[in-house]
């Protein structure tokens, strides 16, 4: 897949985390984030991207 981080694209590897807690990992994220995701999500799944470079 590609993300981009600060304006630069960069390919990884997703990888699905089922074992998880996506609601733990949740409060580890700044306030506004937790919340968006929250609000729109349902079914939560937590999701690594492994970056190649």
């Amino acid at each position: 897949m590609r993300v981009r981080v600060r304006g630069r694209w960069h390919t990884g590897t997703a990888r699905l985390l089922p074992d998880d807690d996506p609601v733990a990992r949740l409060r580890t994220l700044p306030r506004l984030n937790s919340f968006a995701v929250r609000a729109v999500g349902a079914g939560l799944l937590t999701v690594r991207v492994d970056l190649d470079d």
